[in-house]
């Protein structure tokens, strides 16, 4: 027999550090700035090197036929000034000169001299120039820029036509750093415009076919294969966007042409971009008449206008409701004696003094009831008094009254109360009602643990609870109530080397285990080590076990150590990712980036076909990484405008109809809700706190099969007495949508930040809810017990959950731990372009990071003026405000620890989120780092400046619990039969005649849809079924 789980590590650093040396930065400002300075030698002025050198060498030069006057610069350096850049001034590369070319003063320091003698050298200093030249563009057969980069001063510009011209030779020593980062993006703008000379450019392109193109022409020659392999991959797309304000100058300044390809509107760098704007109309939130009531009473309420759905689709949508099965049939209990309480009545008690009950309602509806104030739901319009929840049997008490109820209806007929759900307050869940509801708790609880028995079989893989982790495990045999299972031990961990978490290996290791140590399933696939190490394995089994995901590539061997496989014959493998299979069909609102969006669909259950987003670098990153940009309808603009349009049944392609609609994610805007938000009340907040409505309101209109909303915990809290999320609850419930609440941490998922936000997901009725996505990572030292708010049975509800990990919770520093340094974060890094700051510090807010201690961990602003490496006050004028001992302002992570929330702005300064210095470099965490931090594939592109890349990312939802939520889906729409016939078909079938006939045989056609519509033809009627081959497996 073998242990299944080894000793964890502890979470610790270890207390005792050795000095292995010291290194001193890389400067950042020339060195002729500094006091003391040594020129290489004698300085001479511009004007009387050029005169020497024209009078005594033909230093003449051809380029393209045109003749020009070329001298040679060596130990050159370049940067800009403080008198002309007071704050932001010292070393810059020289594309960004280009990129800004002749629209800003640069200088440089170095040594001119004539192109093909040593002597005489002239040593000029603080030269101003503002042009930059690149060579051998359209000259497929050379295969490097090579020497053919040059810079004109401003003197140079002037003087002789403009016809004098300094080729660069080798830099200065503290300058070379600079110029190897320009020298690389030179040499990419000049393969781009060689392809551009003859292909059309798309953004598509650079994922591999530009890499191909230009290695069957140059892959001969050593220069170029040394420039690929800097970057280290065959995807430039990153790349591309980087250094795109540069690149789009450099074509466009070749040929005009180049400036039209499409691949600058993809990037939003021509006028004309991809996505094009659509125009605004309304300046209110759009909702729907129901979703107005709901919502009237909230403090942004005056900011909502209802819009009634166009007479033309009002029939659609009514027939839509019915088969959605929202208007259930009715069943009425009576009580059976008007004296007497006979077995099987329902009677309401009264509430004892000694309960913990702090609902206002008096009376507990007893055996199997609980009201809307007994629930997380204020009185709203959409949640009628009469309405109740079933929430199981409780135990004998006196009753005071009998009372009437209608089950499986949505209003009470000639009854007291209805019922059409169950609330169960464990896991904050209101469910279709069931007809086993009404089992005895004692007889579920039995069957289900038979059923649970029944779920595995020989060759499942699952996890097995050992003392801290859960274990992945392949089932063998069952013994009685033990388990022979095989141990699959992890690679990494238990062999050495350097592989992901999630790799196992396959041995002839067994061990018993008791049943209950079975705690669920989990996926595991066999993939080749090609498909490894090209890293061509797909979601999820590509995420370090995010989902309970794994993968094989070898087995164990007692002779030969661990070898390659084929996959046994016996072994139930993990579901197939890249399978065709029949999706839901997505409408995606407030997408930003897309990265929520993309994690679900890597679940596999759905399709995103239509998204809603203002932002144009956002649309253009959405667009950028879907797989068929051609088949999204993207609209770039307000969701309002988009749902008026829907409401009028407008037929643009970019606008969906009803009945195509089968799934809505949404994460509005949270700064009205944000603790970080100071200015809750201000218009703007007011307008974004609307959006949840906006929301609602697609719901309400598209009525999808299932829907997600994201926003931020505070959302929970009370506000002029009316709780947002309570709110939010009574309008998807009062639809008779099925609802889960849940409150996730992304660290949880494998996200290396302490991030938590709040989740809705409804389900329509009779499909299948998802389950809670379980935690596969643990929490962090000293994480504290959480809810969203407390109910009226004064227990708390949307609690932190506290599962089994089967992994460590992964650190700041385990998730950036291959990222390469930055030192001050002054040079781009070339093998991650995404590896850059979002903002250019000030020399002042560069000199408080210097002085910033490293160790102890975390220290900041306080810490660096109380232990005096700070010896002065940078800000004078601002009393204690940043600078007592709780503040954060300019803090550093904690490497052991995780990355903080990751906003849509990085504010260093900020008292309470202003730890963002790195804790081992003196800078800011880079684009790269905050995209680990919320789970972007390095694969993925974002579109824009660096500063728009930064919102992207801190908008986004973390992508490890998207996908998370994403398999959650996927579990639930296993569990329902297979699809009917597509919605806006059976619409169109049964609404058009009636369009042509008179309103009582409009009426009578569609109650005979109400006839079928019963509450046991729903839930054969309304399910799907994604993969039927898995469930026959």
């Amino acid at each position: 027999m073998s242990s299944l789980s080894p000793t964890s590590p502890g979470d610790e650093e270890p207390q005792h550090c050795n000095l292995l040396g010291v290194v001193i930065p890389r400067p950042t400002v020339n060195a002729s700035a500094f006091e003391g300075f040594e020129p290489p030698g004698p300085e001479f002025t511009e004007q009387h090197a050029i005169n020497k050198l024209k009078r005594d060498f033909s230093c003449v030069d051809t380029y393209g036929g045109s003749g020009f006057t070329s001298f040679l610069l060596e130990d050159f350096t370049v940067y800009t000034d403080k008198a002309t850049s007071r704050e932001r001034y010292g070393m810059v590369s020289l594309d960004n000169v280009a990129t800004k070319q002749g629209n800003a003063v640069f200088y440089f320091d170095g040594i001119l001299k004539p192109t093909e003698a040593e002597t005489p050298t002239f040593y000029l200093r603080h030269i101003p120039f503002s042009l930059v030249s690149i060579g051998v563009y359209e000259d497929v057969d050379a295969h490097e820029v090579g020497e053919d980069l040059w810079i004109q001063s401003t003197y140079c510009h002037e003087r002789d036509k403009g016809w004098i011209w300094y080729r660069l030779g080798k830099p200065s020593r503290e300058y070379k750093a600079y110029h190897d980062s320009f020298t690389w993006a030179a040499n990419l703008a000049k393969h781009l415009v060689d392809y551009m000379q003859h292909e059309h450019a798309v953004l598509a392109d650079f994922k591999v076919r530009f890499h191909d193109w230009l290695w069957e022409r140059h892959h001969l020659d050593s220069s170029f294969r040394s420039w690929v392999k800097d970057y280290g991959k065959s995807d430039f797309r990153q790349a591309i966007v980087a250094y795109g304000p540069f690149l789009y100058g450099q074509a466009a300044n070749v040929r005009p042409e180049y400036g039209a390809h499409t691949l600058w509107d993809e990037l939003g760098l021509s006028a004309t971009p991809i996505v094009p704007e659509q125009p605004s109309h309304t300046k209110f939130t759009i909702v729907t008449p129901y979703v107005q009531k709901c919502f009237e009473k909230m403090p942004w309420g005056s900011y909502l206008r209802a819009l009634e759905i166009d007479p033309s689709i009002a029939a659609k949508r009514h027939a839509l409701l019915h088969r959605m099965g929202l208007t259930p049939t009715k069943r009425k209990i009576a009580p059976r004696s008007k004296y007497p309480i006979a077995p099987g009545d329902i009677v309401a008690i009264q509430k004892d003094n000694e309960s913990g009950w702090k609902g206002t309602d008096n009376l507990c509806l007893q055996i199997l009831f609980a009201r809307t104030l007994h629930t997380p739901i204020t009185m709203n319009f959409s949640i009628r008094p009469l309405q109740l929840w079933v929430i199981g049997r409780i135990g004998v008490a006196e009753g005071v009254k009998k009372v009437s109820v209608t089950f499986f209806s949505d209003k009470a007929a000639n009854t007291d109360f209805f019922v059409r759900q169950t609330y169960h307050s464990v896991d904050e869940t209101f469910m279709t009602l069931q007809k086993s509801d009404f089992q005895c708790q004692c007889v579920k609880a039995r069957d289900g643990s038979l059923k649970e028995k029944e779920t595995y079989n020989p060759g499942d893989t699952v996890l097995v609870e050992t003392s801290e982790f859960l274990e992945p495990a392949e089932i063998i045999d069952f013994q009685g109530n033990e388990v022979k299972v095989r141990v699959l031990p992890r690679r990494a961990r238990d062999f050495g080397g350097n592989y992901r978490p999630n790799e196992l290996v396959y041995t002839e290791r067994f061990r018993l285990v008791h049943f209950e140590q079975i705690k669920r399933h989990c996926y595991i696939r066999f993939y080749s080590e090609q498909q490894r190490d090209s890293n061509t394995i797909p979601a999820p089994y590509n995420r370090d076990g995010n989902g309970g995901a794994f993968y094989i590539t070898c087995r164990e061997s007692s002779t030969q150590g661990l070898c390659p496989m084929d996959p046994p014959p016996n072994f139930s493998h993990g579901f197939d990712p890249l399978e065709p299979k029949r999706r839901l069909r997505a409408l995606n609102l407030f997408s930003g980036g897309g990265s929520f969006d993309r994690g679900l669909e890597e679940g596999t259950a759905i399709r995103s076909e239509w998204a809603v987003e203002w932002g144009l670098d956002q649309m253009l990153t959405y667009r950028a990484n879907h797989e068929s940009s051609h088949d999204l309808k993207l609209f770039r603009g307000s969701v309002n405008d988009y749902l008026a349009l829907a409401l009028k049944g407008d037929k643009s392609d970019l606008i969906a109809k009803l009945g195509q609609v089968e799934f809505i994610s949404g994460g509005s805007p949270c700064q009205g809700y944000s603790l970080a938000n100071p200015q809750k009340w201000s218009e703007m907040s007011l307008r974004n706190s609307s959006m949840i409505a906006s929301v609602v309101a697609y719901v309400d209109f598209y009525r999808p099969h299932y829907a997600i909303l994201e926003n931020v915990p505070a959302m929970a809290s009370k506000t002029h007495k009316r709780n947002p999320l309570s709110q939010l609850i009574c309008a998807f419930v009062g639809m008779g949508y099925q609802l889960r609440l849940m409150h996730l941490d992304a660290w949880s998922y494998g996200a290396p930040q302490s991030r938590s936000r709040l989740f809705l997901l409804i389900a329509a009725p009779g499909l299948e809810l998802p389950d809670h996505p379980p935690l596969t990572h643990s929490h962090p030292k000293n994480t504290t017990l959480r809810s969203l708010g407390e109910a009226p049975n004064g227990l708390p509800f949307g609690e932190r959950r506290w599962d089994t990990p089967i992994f460590k919770f992964v650190s700041s520093l385990e998730g950036t731990r291959d990222l390469p340094d930055l030192q001050r974060a002054k040079v781009r890094s070339i093998p991650w372009p995404d590896h850059r700051s979002s903002r250019t510090e000030a020399h002042y807010t560069q000199a408080i990071i210097d002085q910033i201690p490293k160790y102890p961990r975390a220290m900041g602003l306080p810490d660096a003026m109380a232990k005096g490496y700070l010896n002065y006050d940078p800000y004078p004028n601002e009393g204690l405000r940043r600078k007592t001992a709780s503040s954060r302002a300019w803090s550093r992570v904690n490497p052991h620890l995780l990355i903080p929330t990751i906003t849509t702005n990085i504010s260093p300064s900020c008292k309470f989120t202003g730890r963002w210095l790195h804790w081992r470099e003196n800078r800011l965490l880079t684009v790269m780092e905050a995209r680990r931090a919320q789970g972007y594939p390095d694969s993925e592109v974002l579109v824009g400046r660096a500063s728009s890349q930064w919102k992207i990312v801190g908008n986004s939802v973390a992508r490890q619990v998207a996908l998370a939520l994403g398999l959650s889906i996927r579990e639930a729409c296993l569990h329902n039969p297979p699809p009917p016939p597509p919605y806006e078909q059976i619409l169109n079938d049964v609404v058009e005649p009636a369009r042509t006939s008179t309103n009582k045989k409009r009426k009578r056609r569609l109650s005979e849809i109400v006839v079928k519509t019963t509450t046991t033809v729903v839930k054969t009627t309304t399910r799907y079924r994604f993969e039927e081959e898995l469930s026959r497996g």
